[in-house]
């Protein structure tokens, strides 16, 4: 992999399906062209920092994200304010855990280009795991109307907001930015133990198939566009005689209308601690 590719693939682990093109601009359809692009950097390094800005990526791949962060503030010595180099750094600070650092890098980047989707998406998870709340809930709408706009590459779907620690596991939490599948996706919850295995997936849901009962039991809440929402959730259960994957899906509960990001929040976290009890649940369905 070359710096440039290098650069890219680590800036968008924001959005694996996305890389950036040395014209500046994503290969999706996208209205926005950026001030600067990975290309652009690249070609202002000398050799030895091309090598630095290398290490960061290899850093990254390996999980070494103090490493990571460190290795692009030496760089940002040489280039001061570079939002390419502050994304990356943010990026890998969040991972780290700094958040603070990623917020106060990203926050100047989203002022001076408010269409920077980078910046806006990885500002979100940054005041999020900071308790930012204002903040979180502002960049999840911005994330949300740079979409409208057709700034947000065709290819994401989703995004992460921000990573919770619940003991001896862990919460990963993505918002879509469009629903997406067969139910209707609107948010993803992964809970995984401490070596990282998944336990559980959680989701908030509406499916299609769900709006007919819903607009007979609520016709003036449907006629104006509401949608019925359901909490549900997916746990793998092993093979079936036939050596597919099975899993056991639970319903937990559902909300008229698409509920705020703070009570899926809560929502998740209580499901993925226990607390709520599901209403139904199927088991031995194999996993598509």
């Amino acid at each position: 992999m070359n710096v440039s590719s290098a650069a890219t693939a680590l800036l968008m682990a924001v959005a694996v399906f996305v890389s950036v093109t040395g014209s500046g601009q994503s290969n999706s359809v996208s209205n926005h062209v950026p001030s600067e692009s990975v290309a652009d950097l690249v070609a202002r390094l000398n050799p030895s920092q091309k090598q630095q800005f290398d290490d960061a990526r290899t850093a990254y791949q390996q999980k070494r994200f103090v490493d990571c962060m460190a290795i692009h503030k030496l760089l940002l010595k040489d280039f001061p304010g570079d939002p390419i180099l502050l994304k990356f750094a943010s990026q890998a600070a969040i991972e780290a855990g700094d958040s603070r650092f990623a917020t106060d890098a990203l926050k100047p980047i989203s002022l001076a280009d408010p269409q920077d989707w980078q910046a806006a998406v990885l500002l979100a998870r940054a005041c999020a795991e900071s308790g930012d709340v204002s903040c979180r809930d502002a960049q999840i709408a911005h994330v949300l109307e740079l979409h409208t706009q057709g700034v947000i590459p065709a290819q994401l779907r989703e995004f992460v907001v921000e990573r919770v620690k619940l003991g001896d596991k862990t919460l990963l939490i993505n918002n879509s930015i469009i629903p997406w599948g067969q139910y209707k996706v609107s948010a993803v919850g992964d809970v995984k133990d401490s070596t990282g295995k998944l336990l559980m997936t959680i989701s908030l849901e509406s499916s299609d198939f769900d709006q007919a009962p819903f607009a007979k039991d609520h016709p003036d809440e449907a006629a104006k566009g509401t949608r019925m929402f359901s909490l549900d959730a997916y746990r793998e259960t092993g093979l079936n005689s036939n050596g597919q994957r099975t899993q056991t899906h639970f319903t937990f509960k559902f909300f008229t209308g698409q509920p705020a990001y703070s009570t899926v929040r809560e929502e998740f976290i209580n499901v993925a601690n226990g607390k709520s009890a599901p209403i139904s649940s199927r088991t031995g369905l194999v996993v598509p």
